[in-house]
C-alpha cells in the first residue's frame, strides 16, 4: 500500500462519493454529502491509490461523542486494509478533536470488521420503509414544534443520548420545521421527532420510556403529514409499539444495522427510538 494515501475531501470529491456510494445503493446525493460537511467541515476524507480515488469516509463531532459514517471502497481495492486505513484515519482525527467516544452504525455482515477495530455492540435497529396510509395523531399532547421548544428540545436530547447534538438538531428544524414535532405534559416535554422533507425519512426520535404511547403519536404526528409518500425510518428494535405501528402500516424490512462505540462506554438511558440517520446517527 506504498501508493496509498488519504487527504481531506472537497467539494470537488463529492461527484466521486455519490458514484461510488451508488455501488452499494444507498441513494445519497450531492445535498446529503454538502449537509456532513457543513456540519464537519475538515471531516471527509478520500482514500487514493497514486492519483486514484478508491473510497471514502465522514465524520462529524457531536460535543463529546464522534460519529463515522459512509465507510467504502472501491470494489477493485477491498481486501486490502482500505477500509481499516480510513476508519483509523477518521478515529485519528476525532480523537484530536477531543471526542472520548466515537460511534457508527455496521451492517451485520461487517460487525467483525469493525471490532478487529476496536468498536464493541451496543445495541440494534431495524430500518424500515413503506409508503404511508393515512395516520391518526391524538393531539392532546403533539404540537409542531416552535422556536420556543427548542431549548427544552435539545435538553432532553442531551440528557436521553449523553451528548450535544444541538449543530444538527437545528440544521434540521431549520429546514423541515413543518415536520418536527413535540409532546408535551403540561410543562414537561416527553419526546420529540424531526423528519427531512428532502430525504423522506423520518427522525431522530426522541421519548422518554416511560411514554410509549405519546412514542407513537408522535410517530403518527409527521406520518401525517406524509400520506402517500414512501419514507424511511431507523427504529430501536427493543422499542416494540413502535416497530409494531409501522408493521402494521405495511411497513417492511429493509435491514439491520447495529450501533457500536469505540472508546468510552456510554449508559443507555432507552430514551432513543429513531436515528437521525446512517451517517451521523
Amino acid at each position: 500500500m506504498e501508493n496509498i494515501h488519504v487527504r481531506k475531501m472537497t467539494s470537488s470529491d463529492i461527484a466521486f462519493a455519490i458514484r461510488l456510494t451508488d455501488t452499494m445503493h444507498w441513494d445519497l446525493t450531492q445535498r446529503d454529502f454538502r449537509f456532513t460537511m457543513a456540519l464537519e467541515a475538515e471531516g471527509s476524507f478520500v482514500a487514493l491509490d497514486g492519483s486514484k480515488k478508491v473510497g471514502m469516509t465522514t465524520t462529524v463531532q457531536l460535543g463529546k461523542i464522534g460519529w463515522i459514517g459512509n465507510v467504502i471502497v472501491d470494489t477493485a481495492h477491498r481486501s486490502k486494509g482500505l477500509g481499516a486505513l480510513l476508519v483509523r484515519y477518521a478515529i485519528d482525527y476525532l480523537l484530536k478533536k477531543g471526542v472520548s467516544a466515537i460511534g457508527l452504525y455496521s451492517y451485520v455482515n461487517t460487525v467483525p470488521f469493525y471490532e478487529k477495530l476496536g468498536f464493541e455492540p451496543d445495541c440494534s435497529f431495524v430500518r424500515l420503509a413503506g409508503q404511508v396510509p393515512e395516520a391518526h395523531v391524538d393531539i392532546k399532547s403533539i404540537r409542531m414544534m416552535t422556536d420556543d421548544d427548542l431549548g427544552a428540545v435539545l435538553d432532553l436530547d442531551t440528557q436521553c443520548m449523553g451528548w450535544n447534538r444541538e449543530r444538527l438538531l437545528k440544521r434540521i428544524f431549520r429546514s423541515s420545521r413543518d415536520l418536527c414535532y413535540a409532546a408535551w405534559e403540561g410543562n414537561v416535554l416527553l419526546g420529540f421527532i424531526m423528519a427531512d422533507w428532502y430525504k423522506q425519512e423520518v427522525g431522530p426520535c426522541v421519548c422518554r420510556p416511560t411514554h410509549a404511547e405519546e412514542a407513537v403519536n408522535l410517530l403518527n404526528a409527521v406520518l401525517s403529514k406524509l400520506v402517500g409518500v414512501e419514507v424511511r425510518v431507523g427504529v430501536l428494535e427493543t422499542w416494540r409499539s413502535i416497530v409494531d405501528a409501522l408493521r402494521e402500516m405495511t411497513f417492511k424490512e429493509e435491514f439491520k444495522v447495529v450501533r457500536m462505540f469505540w472508546g468510552d462506554r456510554l449508559k443507555d438511558t432507552s430514551c432513543l427510538l429513531a436515528m437521525e440517520s446512517l451517517e451521523r446517527g
